[in-house]
């Protein structure tokens, strides 16, 4: 049923004098029927002059606790028309308030209250919402009979929400059902005119609130189009976008909708279990979803039989691809950055933003154009003078230090082939000095990847000359990569001398399950820095460091810090033994640090990968 139905059947009901029944409002978890009570419905009540009650029955597990609650929830209603009995408990427990005694405060609320009864209330401008019907601890036949009483005899204007599936039906539910409820409503959100109020929670970043207006109608179709109706998925949906959202800084609509779609479907699969936060850098092969796997996968399914099809282990990416790409193959991009944060909490914006970049059609420089033109094995079908005009330039290129690094390897490998044929005037020796001059100049701009070193480093090579440059591009890479986990161990030393506790929680956050934190941390100058730091910050990074290694297979990834936290915990315990005199609370803090790296380092040795 639509929200607009439910709104002109609510209406009705509050406008229809001494009724005698209540309505169900029926959907499943998280759908929203609370958010429309408290958004919708409550504002229809009070604009027609009703006091709105709502009340959860989650855990209430005795009558006289729910009528309790329901009296508790009623005393800021009371006016002088009221019972005496009701004005003068209510007077008293005001007094009880205001003077702080602790003869009042111990006093309990029953006591207090004693003689006095929600039936004698005029109910005549309330309505009463009773959520979580399914959740009662009170038999449901119970609870129907205590809201029955009220509807029938005291004329109470009464909404019930619940997820009818998850009630226990036994012992007459039925039969007491259809005695309290005049309607039974099925609730359905609707996405199209929930979101703009869903929307509201983010005007005061007021560019992101006008993109989520902008793209109102793409993220509702997305919704739609995945039957996505559980508001608690949809606001962390939102949550997501609203956190990757300064990455979008001058780029094209269709890559911000490749983003709006890749959010949904990654939020959607994560949040009903198909991924869990460990999964958060094992892409399960979502990652190589293209046209080109879709074609593949109606090659599969159109030559197996319909048996064979229903017995085969499908791979997590096909069953992925079946649930949300079957339609949407062509809109989809796989956002490496995106999916880690969805499912760990850290967000690299940086690592975002180059994801986009490379959205974009390539732009490729003339070097590059010759390296791929003459670096092929196809270069036998250049004329002589392409070639000749190639292999000149090139080499100069390569000279001049225009290549990655890891291109030098197929440089290497034509080059020294050209030159041992004849082809090229130069020698081996001559085209050695061009690499390694141009390796000198290519490395300073710190470019690496582990990938491509890794594939680099996983065939052979003919030529044992090639090995040596792929050697010395390794000790390069590898070079670079110390510079880096030097540069971030500096980072956090410099941090606990000069910076606060907040500074501190960003870097152990920005290198959450990174080896560069701790890889090639000086063990000596960080207990150096740790002895002079205030007891505050040493409370804080003892907590922090404590977070990092506390999930339950952290030692697949972070191994490689034992070496740094051994060492750090063996020049600690030397200290603590030599200086017995130091002050408390900091011999304490150092003694729980003690602690703390003695049990990480035992949770990663038991952690690690086997």
């Amino acid at each position: 049923m639509t929200t607009e139905h439910i709104e002109q059947i609510f209406t009705d009901y509050i406008k229809t004098d001494k009724t005698q029944y209540a309505i169900l409002l029926n959907g499943s978890w998280g759908c929203g029927k609370t958010y429309f009570w408290k958004y919708t419905l409550d504002k229809l009540a009070k604009d027609s002059k009703f006091n709105t009650i709502y009340l959860s029955l989650n855990g209430i597990s005795k009558i006289e606790d729910l009528d309790h609650q329901l009296f508790i929830k009623l005393i800021p209603f009371i006016s002088n028309q009221e019972n005496n009995i009701i004005k003068n408990a209510t007077k008293f427990l005001g007094n009880a308030l205001n003077k702080l005694s602790s003869h009042y405060l111990n006093a309990s609320l029953s006591a207090i209250f004693k003689g006095v009864s929600i039936d004698t209330f005029n109910f005549s401008k309330y309505i009463v919402c009773f959520d979580d019907l399914e959740r009662c601890q009170i038999p449901v036949k119970e609870v129907l009979g205590f809201i029955n009483n009220l509807v029938e005899h005291k004329n109470l204007k009464t909404i019930i929400l619940a997820h009818e599936p998850e009630i226990d039906k036994a012992n007459g539910y039925e039969r007491i059902k259809e005695k309290v409820v005049g309607r039974d409503l099925k609730f359905e959100l609707d996405i199209a005119s929930t979101l703009p109020n869903l929307f509201d929670k983010y005007s005061t970043n007021t560019d992101f609130h006008n993109f989520l207006m902008a793209q109102k109608n793409v993220i509702t179709e997305v919704l739609i189009e995945y039957k996505q109706d559980n508001l608690r998925i949809i606001t962390f949906y939102l949550d997501t976008l609203e956190r990757v959202f300064p990455a979008f800084k001058n780029i094209e609509t269709a890559y911000i909708q490749e983003i709006i779609l890749f959010s949904a479907i990654i939020t959607i699969e994560y949040k009903s279990g198909g991924f869990s936060s460990a999964d958060y850098n094992n892409f399960k092969g979502i990652d190589i979803i293209d046209e080109h796997y879709y074609s593949l996968y109606i090659a599969r399914t159109i030559r197996k039989s319909e048996k064979e099809e229903k017995e085969r282990d499908k791979p997590y990416a096909e069953t992925f691809y079946e649930k949300y790409l079957d339609k949407k193959v062509k809109e989809y991009f796989f956002y490496p950055s995106i999916y880690s944060y969805i499912l760990s909490g850290y967000f690299d914006q940086t690592k975002l933003e180059n994801e986009i970049k490379k959205r974009y059609p390539e732009v490729i420089s003339k070097e590059i154009q010759d390296f791929r033109t003459l670096l092929h094995y196809k270069f036998r079908e250049l004329s002589d003078e392409d070639f000749a005009r190639l292999t000149k330039d090139v080499l100069q290129y390569a000279k001049e230090g225009k290549y990655s690094i890891y291109d030098y390897v197929q440089i290497a490998n034509f080059f020294y082939f050209f030159s041992k044929n004849n082809l090229i005037t130069e020698s081996k020796e001559d085209i050695d000095k061009i690499i390694n001059d141009g390796l000198d100049i290519a490395k300073s701009r710190k470019q690496i990847n582990d990938k491509v070193l890794e594939n680099l480093l996983h065939f052979g090579d003919e030529n044992p000359d090639v090995t040596v440059i792929k050697k010395l591009i390794k000790e390069i890479h590898n070079e670079i990569k110390k510079e880096e986990y030097v540069a971030n161990s500096n980072e956090l030393i410099d941090c606990l001398t000069n910076k606060d506790e907040f500074v501190l929680a960003e870097i152990f956050e920005k290198h959450k399950f990174s080896k560069e934190l701790f890889q090639y941390t000086d063990d000596k100058l960080l207990l150096d820095t740790i002895l002079k730091i205030s007891n505050k910050q040493l409370f804080n990074f003892t907590e922090l460091l404590r977070h990092r290694y506390e999930i339950s297979n952290i030692g697949e990834f972070l191994f490689e810090d034992t070496d740094c936290l051994n060492k750090l915990k063996t020049r600690l315990s030397d200290y603590l033994d030599k200086n017995e005199n130091i002050e408390q609370p900091r011999k304490f803090l150092f003694a729980t640090l003690e602690t703390t790296l003695m049990l990480t380092i035992q949770h990663l040795n038991d952690t690690r990968k086997k």
